[in-house]
């Protein structure tokens, strides 16, 4: 799949993730991690799935040891890390 492109993608507004992690591929895009950890970490990372579904964008959401889930997803162009981690962090 292509890089989403900051026009494609609606970024979720919701839950705040407790880490964040963002890596370069190969071909120049990025692919982004938000977790969430606890108890209510699975309905968290969930709460973001809906809208990720519906735009450009390639996701998983999995399961970490120690109880975290991960909404990992990409590949995106610069343009879209930035509003991709903005709908993250408040």
């Amino acid at each position: 799949m292509d890089a989403a492109s900051p026009g494609e993608v609606d970024f979720p507004a919701g839950p705040v993730a407790d880490r964040i992690a963002i890596w370069p591929m190969d071909d120049g895009t990025y692919g982004v991690d938000a977790t969430w950890q606890g108890a209510s970490g699975y309905e968290r990372a969930h709460s973001h799935e809906a809208t990720l579904r519906s735009s450009a964008v390639e996701f998983s959401l999995r399961q970490e040891l120690g109880g975290g889930w991960t909404l990992r997803f990409g590949p995106l162009d610069r343009a879209a890390v930035s509003r991709a981690v903005a709908s993250f962090v408040r």
